[in-house]
């Protein structure tokens, strides 16, 4: 069980890098669209300035669980660099224990009613014109926050938290 959980894990993952990647090319390319389109041809584009916004939004959210696997997450390492590998572990499995898991239950318990209002209402662009499917962004800080908690169970399971 615990190793169909690990390689589970491990597929979400490599997806979610896969879209990361994807959401990278996509943004860049719509950038370099808009700033083509305004300074060559005079031209602007709403739709295209909010998919953007909506891929720059994407990456980012999901973009937090992948650093968290690839160890690139932000810590405070002044001490870290002077501990030995084994307390390096038991700090991260005690980060994981006593802030990862609870931050993000408590941030799913409290953004559910405003994604729950955001698909009530299918939320769109605030600009007129824009494009539709805001609800559709927010809906994945819930599940970057399902990725993390997914995520820093399984560095548990491993033992390799560090």
């Amino acid at each position: 069980m615990r190793k169909r959980y690990l390689q589970l894990c491990e597929f979400l993952h490599r997806s979610t890098m896969w879209v990361c990647l994807l959401l990278l090319v996509l943004l860049l390319c719509s950038q370099i669209s808009i700033v083509i389109l305004r300074y060559c041809f005079g031209a602007g584009f709403l739709e295209l300035q909010d998919f953007t916004a909506y891929a720059f939004a994407s990456l980012v959210t999901l973009s937090i669980p992948v650093a968290l696997v690839l160890d690139r997450h932000v810590r405070v390492d002044v001490w870290r660099e002077h501990q030995s590998v084994q307390l390096r572990r038991r700090m991260d499995q005690l980060g994981v224990l006593a802030l990862l898991l609870p931050v993000f239950v408590l941030c799913l318990y409290l953004v559910y009613p405003d994604i729950a209002y955001a698909w009530q209402i299918r939320e769109g662009s605030r600009e007129t014109g824009g494009l539709p499917g805001v609800y559709l962004v927010k809906s994945l800080f819930p599940l970057s926050c399902v990725l993390l908690i997914l995520q820093g169970v399984a560095s548990l399971l491993s033992g390799n938290a560090d």
